[in-house]
């Protein structure tokens, strides 16, 4: 008997804890913007984890079908330990579980996932027939309700994506423009001659990290060719980047902190006097040769 009540109650501290982390969500996807570049800023993904949790959290919290919801949460707190243990092997800053509270992967990890995961085997339900009540369809009802209302105003209400505290940047909408944050750029009049190629980084950018280095050598390959092609480093705030210790030859600026800039970062596009003639995909960084297969069109047009 106490072992059986022992599992309700970790159901139902497991249900108010995704309770939490969906509302948390919620008041995340209906005030901050997502660059939506990536499998964990996707505005739909999004939707149906805060859907998804709150249906399941407010089962947990009815009692209903215990041996169901102990299967769902233990599958649903084993993917969390998936995840947390990937952000935290990547470096992620935050967990992403409680919308805008951050907290470190590798906490949530072994403070919440795995003691859920070991407690929900431990006190596994006993196997015992589901008997059905006819107050059961009714409840289940309701939150089907709650979840599908939930998804549909997530869906339908997403925050605007440029106001004036922020601003979400997307680089494949730069193609054949002007570059889109020119005017925020310190010392950004050179870059409006010649042809440039532009990284946008932030400094405790994990991928950034691993791809500055790609892109120093990038524009040791060029030295003495800076009229074919010049290479600019353009940090996002927050700021942190000790540009006085990199020695490569390239142009390091940064954009102001007017307001908060939502990018997946490094970015990395191709300009000509000014204008974007191409974006590679965010998150990544191209090969000398990529670059160079796209610079051959600019300078045969400059010929």
């Amino acid at each position: 008997m106490t072992r059986h009540i022992i599992g309700c109650i970790v159901l139902r501290l497991l249900g108010l804890l995704l309770l939490a982390a969906a509302v948390l969500k919620c008041k995340e996807l209906l005030t901050i913007p997502m660059a939506n570049n990536d499998l964990w800023t996707n505005h739909t993904l999004l939707v149906f984890e805060a859907a998804f949790e709150l249906g399941l959290g407010l089962g947990l919290l009815s009692g209903l079908y215990k041996r169901l919801a102990w299967l769902g949460s233990l599958l649903c707190f084993l993917t969390f330990c998936g995840v947390t243990l990937y952000k935290g092997l990547t470096g992620a800053e935050s967990c992403g579980c409680f919308g805008q509270v951050h907290i470190n992967p590798w906490i949530t990890l072994w403070a919440i996932d795995v003691p859920a995961v070991l407690l929900l085997l431990i006190f596994r339900p006993a196997k015992k027939p589901q008997v059905f009540r006819d107050y059961h369809a009714p409840i289940v009802g309701l939150i089907l309700v709650a979840v599908v209302l939930t998804a549909q105003y997530l869906y339908t209400h997403e925050p605007a994506r440029v106001t004036a505290e922020r601003e979400v940047l997307e680089s494949r909408t730069w193609i054949d423009q002007p570059l889109h944050v020119i005017n925020v750029i310190e010392d950004s009049a050179g870059l409006q001659e010649g042809n440039w190629l532009v990284m946008l980084f932030h400094y405790d950018c994990t991928d950034c990290q691993e791809t500055i280095p790609q892109f120093h050598e990038i524009a040791e390959n060029l030295v003495g060719n800076e009229d074919m092609l010049r290479l600019a480093q353009i940090e996002v705030p927050p700021y942190g980047y000790r540009t006085d210790l990199d020695t490569s030859p390239t142009f390091k600026t940064r954009m102001d902190e007017t307001k908060e800039w939502l990018i997946v970062t490094p970015t990395v596009v191709l300009m000509s006097d000014g204008i974007v003639k191409y974006a590679w995909e965010p998150g990544t960084m191209p090969t000398f040769d990529d670059v160079l297969v796209q610079l051959e069109p600019l300078m045969a047009f400059t010929d």
